[in-house]
Parts: C-alpha cells; sequence; structure tokens
C-alpha cells in the first residue's frame, strides 16, 4: 500500500473535503462554552429518534453535536448466524494453512512471500473475500471481512498487507463504481487470486495531497484510448498485481476554460510503456512488495475509464474512506498475537524469587494493553455492523478505528516489547519484528495527521452550519422563532444533569453517565471554537487535533458501553464490564483535558518553540 493512501473496507458516500470550512462568517456573536467548567449535560441518550435535522448524521458526526443516536449505537452488531458458519469454517481452514505455511520471520528475512504461500491463500479464497458470489468471491459482509483479516494479520504483517492492498484498495474501485462490463472481466481472476490488484494514487510530489497528482491522461479520439504518462511511488503489490487501479489528471471544460480532473482508470501490466521498478527497501512489513509504477505513453482504451471523467477524486476518497475498517481490524489481530505472547513470557520469566507478572509495573502495562486491545475490537465491530446494516456514511467512524487502532497497536508493541526486557530486543523473539512492522499503519491510507484534521472538520460541519444558520436567525428573530428556540432549548438541555442512555445496565451507570456528559462538553468545545475561529478554524490544527482526539475517545467509550450493555442482557458479562469500566478511567480524563485546551492553552508558545527550530536548523547547543 502507498504509505499516504491505502486497503478498503466499508462504504461512505459522502466524502468531505479536508479543506471546507464547516462554518461561515455569520455566526453569532456570543460568549465562548468553556467545556471544562460546564455542568454535566443531557446526552439526550433516552431518545428513541433524533430530531430531523439530526437523522443523516453518523454515530460519530452526531457525537459533534451533543447527541448520543441509540438507535445507531444499541445494541452492539451481531454477526449474521448463516455467514458466521462459512466464515468459522473459512478461519479453521485458514489457522491450518497457516501454521504449516506462514513463517513470518522467514518472510522479514528473505524480503518476499513466497509463491506457495500466495497460491495456498488463492484456493483458500482469501482473494475474494469482499467480492460478490455472482464474480466468483464469497461476498463477505464488513465484519466477516474485518474478522479474516484480523486472523492474517495476527500471523504475518506482511501477508495481511498484501491482501488489503489486493481486495481493500487494489480492486475496490472496480467493485464500487466499475461497469458490469469491467466487473466481469476483471473481478472473477482477482477474486480467485489469479490476478492480484493494486492501487496506484501516491507520486513524487503528490501524497496527503492527492489532488495535486501530476501524471496526465490525454484523450486520443482518433484510436479511442486515453494516453497516460507519469509515475507512482510506494505502491503496494506493485511488483505482483497485474491489474492497477491509477489515477490521472484529464481535461475538461470549454475551449478556453479547460482545466484538469482527477480521473481513475483500469490499467494492467501488459499494456505498452507500463513498467514497475524495482522492489524498496522498508522499515518493516519487508515481505510485502512496495514499488514505484512508471506509465510511458501508455494507451488505456476508454472502455478502462472507473466511473464519470472527472470523478477520480471522489472515488480515491471513497475507496480510501471505506477500507480504514480492516486495517483496523488488521492493528486488532497484531495486537491480540502479540498480548499473547507477551503473557506467556511474563508468567514464566522469574525474577526475585517470584513471575515478572506478580509486579504492579507489569500488571500497569498488561492493564493498558487489554483496554485499549478492548476499545479497538469494540470501535472496529460497531464500525463495521453499521455498514453492515446499510449506514452510508461511517467514514469518520473508519477513520477513528484507523487512527485510535494505529496509535493503539503502536502503545502495545512498546508495552510487550519492554515486558520482554532485553529478549524483547532480539530476533529471535517476535517483537521487534511487528515493531518495525506495526509503524506503517500511522502513515497508510491517510496519515495520521490527516485523519485528525478530517475528523475534526467533518464533525465540525453539521455545527457549524447550524451556527451559520443562527446568525441569520438573530438578524430576522421574528422570521426564525423556531430555530431560536431551538437554540434556546439546546443551552438548557446543557444546563441540567446528564441522562444515562435508557440502554446502559445499572452497573455502567457512570459509565453511560461519562459518554452523555462528555458528548454535551463535546459540543460545546466544538461551539466555542467555532464562534472564535469562524472559518480560521481550518488553520486551526491544534484544535483540530484536541477534538479528534477527544471525539474518537468517546466513540470508543461509547462502543465499548454498546458491547458491555449488549453482553449484559444476555449474561455473563463481567469480562465486558470490566474492561469498559478500567478504559473509562483513562478516556474520560484526556477527553476533559483536550476540550478544556481548546479555549485555555498554550498553542502560540508551541507554535514559537516550533519556528526557532526551523530557524536554526535543529537544536543548537
Amino acid at each position: 500500500m502507498a504509505p499516504e493512501t491505502e486497503k478498503p473496507t466499508g462504504t461512505s458516500r459522502r466524502p468531505r473535503a479536508h479543506a471546507r470550512s464547516p462554518v461561515g462568517d455569520a455566526a453569532p456573536p456570543a460568549a465562548p462554552v468553556r467545556p471544562d467548567r460546564e455542568r454535566p449535560a443531557r446526552g439526550d441518550g433516552g431518545r428513541s429518534s433524533p430530531p430531523a435535522r439530526e437523522q443523516d448524521l453518523s454515530l460519530a458526526k452526531a457525537l459533534f453535536t451533543g447527541l448520543i443516536r441509540d438507535d445507531l449505537a444499541y445494541p452492539f452488531p451481531a454477526p449474521d448466524p448463516a455467514e458466521q458458519q462459512t466464515l468459522n469454517m473459512l478461519l479453521d481452514s485458514f489457522r491450518r494453512f497457516a501454521d504449516e505455511s506462514i513463517d513470518p520471520a522467514r518472510v522479514d528475512a528473505e524480503e518476499r512471500l513466497p509463491e506457495t504461500l500466495i497460491r495456498g491463500l488463492a484456493e483458500l479464497g482469501v482473494f475474494g473475500l469482499t467480492i460478490p458470489e455472482e464474480y466468483d468471491g464469497y461476498g463477505f459482509s464488513y465484519t466477516a471481512y474485518c474478522r479474516v483479516m484480523e486472523e492474517v494479520a495476527a500471523r504475518c504483517a506482511s501477508t495481511a498487507t498484501t491482501v488489503g492492498a489486493h481486495q481493500s484498495i487494489g480492486l475496490k474501485a472496480i467493485l464500487l463504481y466499475g461497469s458490469e462490463d469491467q466487473k466481469r472481466r476483471y473481478l472473477p481472476k482477482l477474486a480467485r487470486g489469479e490476478w492480484l490488484a493494486a492501487f496506484a494514487l501516491t507520486e513524487p510530489t503528490a501524497g496527503s495531497d492527492a489532488a495535486s497528482i501530476r501524471t496526465t491522461a490525454d484523450y486520443d479520439a482518433a484510436t479511442g484510448t486515453y494516453v497516460l504518462n507519469g509515475s507512482k511511488i510506494w505502491i503496494t503489490n506493485g511488483g505482483l498485481a497485474h491489474v492497477f487501479t491509477v489515477f490521472a489528471k484529464t481535461e475538461h471544460g470549454e475551449a478556453g476554460k479547460r482545466e484538469r480532473k482527477v480521473s481513475a482508470f483500469i490499467v494492467t501490466r501488459d499494456l505498452p510503456g507500463f513498467s514497475t521498478g524495482k522492489e524498496e527497501k522498508k522499515l518493516g512489513i519487508r515481505g510485502s512488495s512496495t514499488t514505484e509504477v512508471r506509465l510511458d505513453n501508455v494507451r488505456v482504451p476508454a472502455a478502462e475509464l472507473i466511473g464519470e471523467p472527472g470523478r477520480g477524486f471522489k472515488i480515491a476518497l471513497e475507496v480510501l474512506n471505506t477500507g480504514r475498517l480492516s486495517l483496523g481490524s488488521g492493528c486488532v489481530g497484531a495486537a491480540r498475537s502479540l498480548i499473547g505472547t507477551a503473557v506467556d513470557f511474563a508468567l514464566k520469566r522469574q525474577q526475585f524469587g517470584k513471575p515478572i507478572a506478580r509486579f504492579e509495573m507489569i500488571q500497569d502495562k498488561f492493564s493498558d494493553m487489554m483496554t485499549d486491545l478492548y476499545a479497538m475490537e469494540s470501535m472496529v465491530y460497531l464500525s463495521a455492523g453499521l455498514a453492515d446494516r446499510g449506514v452510508k456514511d461511517f467514514s469518520l467512524e473508519s477513520a477513528m478505528c484507523k487512527v485510535f487502532g494505529s496509535e493503539s497497536l503502536w502503545r502495545i508493541v512498546n508495552l510487550a516489547l519492554q515486558v520482554a526486557g532485553g529478549s524483547g530486543f532480539m530476533r529471535e523473539y517476535p517483537y521487534e519484528r511487528t515493531l518495525r512492522d506495526c509503524r506503517i499503519n500511522l502513515i497508510f491510507e491517510g496519515t495520521n495527521e490527516i485523519l485528525r484534521m478530517f475528523v475534526a472538520l467533518a464533525g465540525m460541519q453539521a455545527p457549524g452550519e447550524y451556527l451559520q444558520e443562527l446568525g441569520k436567525a438573530l438578524a430576522h428573530p421574528i422570521a426564525r422563532v423556531g430555530l431560536l428556540y431551538d437554540f434556546a432549548a439546546r443551552k438548557v438541555r446543557r444546563a441540567m444533569d446528564a441522562e444515562v442512555p435508557s440502554w446502559a445496565p445499572p452497573e455502567l451507570r457512570r459509565e453511560a453517565l461519562l459518554v452523555a456528559r462528555y458528548a454535551a462538553a463535546l459540543a460545546g468545545a466544538v461551539e466555542a471554537a467555532l464562534r472564535r475561529h469562524r472559518k480560521a478554524i481550518v488553520e486551526r490544527e491544534f484544535i483540530q487535533r484536541r477534538l479528534a482526539d477527544a471525539a474518537t475517545d468517546l466513540f470508543a467509550l461509547l462502543a465499548c458501553l454498546s458491547r458491555a450493555s449488549t453482553r449484559a442482557v444476555e449474561g455473563g458479562a463481567e469480562r465486558d464490564v470490566l474492561l469498559t469500566r478500567a478504559f473509562a478511567k483513562g478516556a474520560w480524563r484526556r477527553i476533559r483535558r483536550n476540550l478544556r485546551q481548546v479555549v485555555k492553552n498554550h498553542d502560540p508558545l508551541r507554535a514559537q518553540v516550533a519556528e526557532l527550530c526551523y530557524k536554526e536548523g535543529g537544536y543548537r547547543f
């Protein structure tokens, strides 16, 4: 996967532009809300259906307005029984195959996947998990696909990267936007693993700013082909794939007003002028193929254009938005595997006459690892369940899963390695390899910095539009009395005690109260930020980071609460209640700290220190 772009699983039909301001100049002049000093507010937890204006908000976007959407949050999704039977058989077959054929240490040392491994995965059908049965795939749901990717990642990161790059992003544009002819020509062979796929977007001068790509596609009417010229870098599966989704700029508009927009194409390796470079030497995931792709007057038939011309940027965003769930599930699998290894080591390693597992500093590490993993897992499968229910927009949820999952895995690997001590530093054990392998997750499929901007700005869009309308209402109060009444009602709700979501059991009342309280506080902090910065909020990345982190922690806590509450109804929820309570202890404090610093912070000082670093070219003694 190209390090600034990668994998898929999901379907967010309304991606938002990163740089769009969520509020206009008409925001009403009012005193900023101090979220840290607000009293607990109702999270509307007992509301059975949200107001008409809020019905279209996703679960995560609703949190930015202070609303807990009970209809989406509860109950926690359950797997489809019929699909689960097929999934279990596949997982059993994969585990047997992995035991015999996947040696992650060898893959890492040889920096390649053995041909027998790729053939074996193809025979199991692993390359066709998301492809419908009519095209020779399994037609799995998002939940089932994430479950398989979790298992693959638990065994070998390079293998998971190859599989994910193939179907999470490589073929996803064909699946989502391809014509019926394109699907019938490509998907069956891709499902059977006869061909592998890759996603070619990133360029030397276009990483996070994907709209600035320079690869061109000029239409030749005489031959009915597009002539592609340019290069792509860091393309996962570049040396293995036969089918590439390539993004290039095509000309549009009338004479004298021509402009170039991004379009998406299916490009195959056998076309004249297409070539790939040597394999890149990487820090981790060394067994996966990563190469440059070069396009030198490559003639692509017009029939290989994916979707409408000039709509490629939307397609790229959609593919990446939907792909981040599987990356999150891969982080879950890797973390689960490593915690098991660390537990085994800690129970066997004797120091000072007892296993190191009995020392509180070691217990502290396992507590953090377990609660982070429970939250990661809950977020991924709540989000996947929403996608399987047909919720159209889960772009924020998938971004949150990717950011939280990749950074939690990074922490877990560090803690597990520390538990192992000197052994963790040695290649004989999996810690150092996992450390190298997992670092790319913070960069894959949109860097975590870009995704934090996306979460914050997309989350603030609905509150921003509301405040803009409110500003207009203040200019014409008689005509817009209804909107002003709604605004006053919201203020009153925030001043009242928080109402626990009706579905939370008594043993989780405190955690439910925290979710409601900090959903209201998040809404207050968003309102304060929008009033203070208005359109300039697009440039206030210190603020965006805090809001994104607070919202992500809040979504994680809500996912844990939903899961534990659902299990409580079924019985035997002691484990879930324990982990939810433990996660909540840290999460609400992080949320409170981030929201307080939306208004009161030392951001100018931090900016000055950064400028000093730039001026001096680093740190000078």
